[in-house]
């Protein structure tokens, strides 16, 4: 409709997320969050943990493979470390359904941001969509710009008010600084304290 054209002449392509499958990488607080909301659109959920973890319900634990070849949907919900680095790389794209979508919203060099941009091109998976990249920001010169079939958001996708967000992570940074000069255990240590 932008493009000002007769809209009952354009072919209109997509899909039901009812009775397809969505891998899941990454199966922790935010992976068991999606795998709910996949749940209730009816959705199949896989799910792939290096270190087992309790079972989870309505998730299906698979191999990094299976999850591939299985996957209409794959998403990536991993922290990123040296063995997670570019662990979707060009064999993981072959594995993959032509007609499956992969979703980043971890961290970019998770996905080894070349092979995606030739997967693309090859017309090896149907498409992306990115909210973090290798290099961010993205390179305004970036090939992942130009296609038709991937959906760049600037690691802002989970915001939807970014400025109130924003504020609201400042204010805990801050009160965690408090609490550590005056002594006391900060939220959501990572670390033993």
């Amino acid at each position: 409709m932008k493009e000002k054209k007769d809209e009952k002449k354009l072919s209109y392509s997509g899909s039901e997320l009812a009775d397809k499958t969505i891998g899941i990488i990454g199966v922790g607080a935010v992976g068991q969050k999606v795998a709910k909301y996949c749940n209730t659109f009816g959705m199949k959920v896989l799910g792939y943990v290096r270190k087992k973890i309790d079972t989870v319900e309505n998730i299906e634990f698979v191999d990094l493979d299976t999850l591939y070849m299985k996957s209409d949907i794959v998403t990536v919900h991993v922290s990123l470390n040296d063995k997670t680095r570019h662990m979707i790389n060009s064999d993981a794209f072959k594995k993959m359904k032509k007609t499956a979508i992969i979703i980043n919203t971890a961290r970019g060099p998770i996905i080894d941001e070349k092979a995606l941009i030739v997967a693309l091109k090859n017309g090896d998976i149907a498409g992306a969509g990115l909210d973090v990249f290798e290099k961010e920001p993205l390179a305004i010169d970036s090939e992942l710009r130009e296609f038709d079939n991937v959906i760049l958001t600037p690691h802002t996708a989970g915001m939807p008010d970014g400025l109130k967000f924003h504020k609201k992570r400042y204010a805990f940074f801050i009160e965690n600084i408090k609490k550590v000069i005056a002594g006391k255990k900060p939220d959501s240590a990572l670390n033993k304290i």
